[in-house]
């Protein structure tokens, strides 16, 4: 053996004597007791539906979420009687039939969530946009002004405060 061939063969027997080792774990690990697992039990698709159970509506639940303000923490009822109106005149034309459920400001455009009394209907509206005849003056962020011709009201979105 020459001088140069002496590294190499150790080297070669190094590295036999590792991949000796690597195919020794590889076959205890696919045939020997430490691959050994439960294999998993197969669940095959089926084709029939579960069984649900019938969902009704309960009919004082059906509106439930359009009775309450939408941005409120406890998220309160509002009562009928502070609708948050504030008119000049009592008269029946100057009273805007909508309650304020929500303002979203950002990005320089406003907009407010008017739910009408009447057909209890929820919209968003933008600033300057007309709903009903009621043209959206101001939004801040818990009262809209609107306007009809003359009359002026604001609604309050916590009217309780």
């Amino acid at each position: 053996m020459s001088f140069v061939r002496a590294p190499t063969a150790i080297v070669s027997a190094i590295l036999a004597g590792i991949c000796a080792f690597l195919l020794l774990i590889l076959t205890l690990l696919t045939t020997g007791s430490v691959g050994k697992s439960d294999a998993p039990v197969l669940v095959r698709p089926s084709l029939v539906a579960p069984a649900i159970p019938a969902l009704t509506a309960l009919p004082e639940r059906e509106r439930a979420s359009a009775e309450k303000p939408l941005f409120h923490p406890d998220r309160k009822p509002v009562s009928d009687a502070a609708t948050g109106s504030e008119t000049g005149a009592g008269d029946a034309a100057t009273v805007a039939p909508f309650r304020l459920k929500g303002v979203v400001m950002a990005n320089g455009m406003a907009r407010a969530s008017l739910m009408r009394d009447v057909e209890g209907d929820i919209e968003w509206v933008n600033r300057g946009q007309v709903i009903d005849g009621w043209t959206l003056e101001s939004v801040r962020s818990d009262r809209v002004t609107l306007s009809r011709g003359e009359y002026r009201t604001t609604l309050l979105l916590y009217p309780d405060r």
